[in-house]
C-alpha cells in the first residue's frame, strides 16, 4: 500500500489532492506529546535541504525548541533531527517560535525567531558547520516595544551602488502597530552577522478600524520586492495584501493590493526557477484552513487568483504554516505537518514532505 493511501486510511489527507499530488516522505514523528510545528526548508548551496520546525507539547503557552535537520537534494532522506542552536542552554526555557530560513548571498543561512513577549533573534550558519550560533536579538530604530517575525530574511541582489542588503520582515501590535521590514547588512566573517541600519513600515494597523496587517514575507522579483501580508478583520478573515516597492530607493514607495478571494492566514513565497512565484498559504475560507498553493505567473503586476490547488489537509484545526522549495525544476517540496494527538492518529506528531509539480497548478 502507498504511503499517500496510508495517510487517507488514518485520516491525515482528509481532503483528496490532485492526482500528482502525494505525500513523499515523513521527515520525522515527535515522541509523546511533542508536536513538529511552524516548519522551515530551504535549499542549501550544495544542493541539500535544510529544515527547522518548532517541537512543543503545545501551539502555544508551552516552551518549544527549534529542531533542525538536513535533507537530501530529493527530500527523500533526512538526518536525524537535533537542537538547531549549537548551545541550547542559550535559550533554556525561552519558547522559540515561528523559526525561518533565509539563505544569504555567500550561502550561509540566517534562521530567525521570536519568543513571548514580542522579541525577535537570529542565529547564523555557515557552510561546514552543522549547527547555528547563539542567537543576537534584533532591535531597530523606530521600532518600539514588542515585534514578532513569521518570515524570512531576504537577501536582496547585489547592484552597483547596495551590496550584502538584507530585509527581515516582522510586524507589531495594536492599533499603531502592522507590518515592517528591517534593513540590515551581511558581514560574512568569522563572526558572521546582520549590523542593523534602518526599519520601515510598510502598513500599518486600524486602516480601516479594525483591521490587523501582521506575518509579512517577502520574495525579490528584479528590482521589486513583493511582500505579502496576512490581514485580519475584527478577528476574521479578510484578503491578504500584496504589496511591491524598489529597496535600493531611499524612500520605498509602496504600491498595495488587496487579493480579493483569497484569505491567506500563515504562508510562503517561493520565487521558482522560471520567475513565477509558488504562493502557499493556509486558506482560512476553509474548515481548518488547509494547506493550498497557487502559481502567480506575473509576480509584479496585479495578482489574479487562479487555480488554487489542495496540498495538505491533517483535519485538525492547528496546521499550515507551509514552507516549499524547488528541488528540480518544476517540482516542489512543502511541509505539512499532523498535530493530533496520537490518541487520535498514529500519525500524529509528525512533519510531511508533500511533492507537487507546475502542471499541478495550471
Amino acid at each position: 500500500m502507498s504511503l499517500l493511501a496510508i495517510l487517507v486510511l488514518v485520516g491525515v489527507a482528509a481532503q483528496p489532492a490532485a492526482a500528482s499530488v502525494s505525500l513523499v516522505v515523513n521527515v520525522v514523528q515527535e515522541p509523546g506529546d511533542y508536536e513538529a510545528r511552524f516548519p522551515d526548508v530551504v535549499q542549501l548551496d550544495d544542493g541539500r535541504l535544510m529544515a527547522v520546525w518548532h517541537r512543543a507539547t503545545a501551539h502555544q503557552n508551552a516552551v518549544g525548541v527549534i529542531q533542525l535537520s538536513f535533507g537530501s537534494s530529493d527530500g527523500r532522506t533526512w538526518s536525524t533531527p537535533a537542537a538547531a542552536l549549537a548551545r541550547p542552554s542559550t535559550m533554556a526555557g525561552v519558547d522559540t517560535r515561528d523559526p525561518k530560513l533565509g539563505k544569504m548571498n555567500d550561502g550561509s543561512v540566517v534562521l530567525t525567531f521570536f519568543t513571548p513577549g514580542g522579541k525577535v533573534y537570529y542565529s547564523v550558519w555557515k557552510p561546514g558547520w552543522t549547527r547555528f550560533t547563539d542567537p543576537v536579538q534584533l532591535t531597530a530604530p523606530g521600532i518600539n516595544g514588542g515585534m514578532y517575525s513569521h518570515g524570512s530574511a531576504l537577501a536582496l541582489a547585489d547592484n552597483e551602488t547596495q551590496v550584502d542588503q538584507v530585509l527581515i520582515p516582522v510586524y507589531t501590535t495594536g492599533t499603531t502597530g502592522g507590518a515592517h521590514f528591517i534593513r540590515a547588512t551581511w558581514r560574512a566573517t568569522l563572526s558572521p552577522r546582520l549590523l542593523v541600519s534602518s526599519s520601515t513600515k510598510i502598513i500599518t494597523n486600524d486602516n480601516p478600524v479594525g483591521r490587523r496587517y501582521t506575518e509579512p514575507s517577502f520574495v525579490q522579483i528584479g528590482s521589486t520586492v513583493v511582500a505579502v501580508v496576512r490581514a485580519e478583520q475584527n478577528g476574521g478573515g479578510s484578503p491578504a495584501i500584496v504589496a511591491r516597492w524598489n529597496p535600493y530607493t531611499a524612500t520605498p514607495a509602496f504600491t498595495y493590493q488587496s487579493f480579493t478571494g483569497v484569505l491567506a492566514n500563515s504562508h510562503h513565497l517561493l520565487k521558482t526557477s522560471d520567475g513565477q512565484v509558488l504562493f502557499t498559504y493556509g486558506d482560512k475560507a476553509q474548515t481548518n484552513r488547509p494547506t493550498v498553493g497557487m502559481m502567480i505567473s506575473s509576480p509584479t503586476a496585479n495578482w489574479v487568483k487562479g487555480k488554487v490547488l489542495p496540498i495538505y489537509n491533517s483535519g485538525h484545526a492547528d496546521q499550515a504554516n507551509p514552507s516549499s522549495v524547488e528541488i528540480t525544476p518544476g517540482t516542489y517540496l512543502t511541509l505539512g505537518y499532523n498535530a493530533k494527538p496520537k490518541s487520535q492518529s498514529p500519525t500524529g506528531g509528525s512533519l510531511w514532505g508533500i511533492e507537487t509539480h507546475s502542471a499541478d497548478y495550471s
